[in-house]
Formats: C-alpha cells, structure tokens, sequence
C-alpha cells in the first residue's frame, strides 16, 4: 500500500527506547527495533511519570469491590490515584493514535497480563488483567489496535496489527468525499476479507445518499473501520480472496506455478507459513500482468515490505 502517513503508535517507553523498567532494564524486540523507521512512536512510561524512581520497587494492582488501585508494598503507599490521573492527562493530550503496544505484565502497561491481587497482604494473585495506565486507555479507545511486546512474536497477531495501523494510518489521507471514495475502493479487497457485513456497511456510508456533512461521515466511518479490525479474519476468508486473485491468472499460468501456488496456500491453511508468503507470490504476478484493479488493491501489500522476514520459523 501507497502511504504519505507513518501511524501514530503509542508505545511502552521501555520497550527498545529507555531503561526505565523498576529494575532499570531495556526491554529488546527486534520487531520494535525495526518498526522504528516506520512508526511515529510515543514512548511513555507512566510509572516514572508519576514520579517513581529507576529502578524502583515493585507496584501491585489491588482489585477488590472497591475498584482497583496500585500499591507499593515498601513503601505502603497507594499510588492508584495519581496513575489514574496522570492516565487521563495523558490521553486528553493526544491528538492522534492508530494504536498502542504496551509491555506485557505490567501492573501499569500491560493490556490482558498484570497479576491482580485481592488484598495488600496477599500474596497470591487472583488473575490477571490491564494494567491501571492500560484501563484508562481501553476506557478511551476501546477499538483501536492494541499489542503487547511478546504478542508481536507470533507472525499472525503480528501482521494482523501490521495490517490495522497502516491502515489507520492511511485514512488520514482522507480528506473529501473523493478521497474517500479512493480509500474505500483501494482496500475492498482487504475488508473484504476481514468482514463482508462491515465492507458493504462502509460502503454505503462512503456513497453518502443521505447528504451527511463530510465530517459526519467521516466519524461515521472511522468507528466503523475500527471494529472492522478488531478481529482478524480467519484463514478460510483469506483463502477466499487469495482464489479469487488466483482466478485473474488461472490462463496465464503454467502448470508448475499452479501447482507451487495450491502448495503454499495449503502451507498457509496448516499455518506453516503467513499470509505475506502468499501476497507477495501474487504481487509478482499483479506486477507481471499489470492487473490494474489488483496492483491498487492494499490486500496485497498492507504494510510496507521492509516489515516482511523472509524467513519465519513455523507456528508453535
């Protein structure tokens, strides 16, 4: 996909950018690494902002009938209202934001992973959760794409966020009925496959019969895309349109490119390879027929190429 814009990502600071974990460590991530040259990143670390030292002693969330709270058991201090807080100031702050990856098992980052605790002296925790920093976060955007660092580990939640914030990102672009119109038909394909119902609901918004202020229909729209991407389609709705793409060359090809094509497209169905392996396969074949429709289309090239490894170890 063709993109003026880099996403705004909002980004644990200890994450590839500070050592400003409690025990004063860097947290390493190659894809973290590389998304550096094309991510706008803002890199945060609400522990320290709400004045915690590095390193520092460990902070717990207290979850209880009362709400949940951030305890320090050293010191015995209550820190969950200055989090709050400071989470708030944070996020009326932002302007804009195609997304977040925030560390894993943080009590104040973590999306899913922070260990809860029922009580100061408990030791034992209840669950797991969001990190208070995180909730407030959810509490605002509650359809934006989200990742924690280990999750980019795993190839398909990878490119699935991949797919999302570059997306996102391009939609800024949009800045008239026309463009719009651009946008909409430039990803079909790509809504397509993640979801037909939301695909024909953006459509019917972007042709605009009702005569909606753009701004409105603007807003309309972006709340929509969002939860389009709140899930990631499943493989068969992938296959579905890598046939149909397939089916553009079907009397072009020779045999053996057929035959290669079916044999990593089963690879795919075993999750032994990604959905890039197979784009990139048909992009060389969009390039080499100059199929004008497909070599618009984003399905084919969602991300920029640098973000592609071209060897992936096998899904665990």
């Amino acid at each position: 996909m063709i993109t003026i814009n880099k996403p705004i990502v909002v980004i644990s600071k200890c994450l590839e950018f500070d050592s400003c974990r409690y025990d004063a460590q860097l947290i390493t991530n190659k894809y973290i690494r590389i998304l550096k040259e094309y991510i706008n990143f803002i890199p945060i670390c609400p522990e320290v902002e709400i004045g915690l030292g590095i390193p520092r002693d460990p902070i717990h969330i207290i979850s209880n009938k009362e709400g949940n709270t951030l305890y320090q058991p050293s010191t015995k201090r209550d820190i969950g209202k200055l989090m709050y807080d400071f989470s708030d100031n944070f996020i009326d702050s932002l302007d804009q934001v195609d997304g977040f990856i925030l560390k894993s098992r943080s009590p104040s980052c973590a999306i899913s992973t922070a260990k809860k605790f029922p009580n100061i002296s408990e030791k034992q925790s209840m669950g797991n959760g969001p990190g208070l920093f995180t909730e407030k976060v959810i509490e605002s955007f509650p359809d934006h794409p989200m990742e924690e660092d280990k999750r980019l580990n795993d190839i398909f939640l990878r490119e699935h966020f991949y797919t999302a914030i570059f997306t996102l990102s391009d939609f800024r672009n949009v800045k008239d009925f026309k463009s719009l119109y651009d946008f909409q038909g430039r990803h079909k394909l790509l809504f397509m496959t993640y979801n037909q119902t939301k695909m024909r609901k953006l459509g019917q918004i972007a042709s605009n019969n009702d005569s909606k202020p753009l701004e409105d229909v603007l807003v309309e729209y972006y709340n929509i895309l969002l939860k389009l991407f709140k899930r990631r389609p499943n493989y068969l709705s992938n296959i579905n349109t890598q046939m149909h793409a397939f089916g553009y060359y079907k009397r072009e090809l020779n045999s053996n490119e057929k035959i290669y094509f079916l044999e990593i497209l089963d690879d795919y169905r075993s999750k032994k390879v990604p959905i890039s392996a197979i784009n990139t396969v048909l992009t060389s074949w969009n390039v080499r027929f100059q199929n004008k429709y497909l070599l618009n289309q984003s399905y084919f090239k969602p991300f920029p190429e640098g973000l592609i490894e071209n060897k992936e170890s096998r899904m665990k």
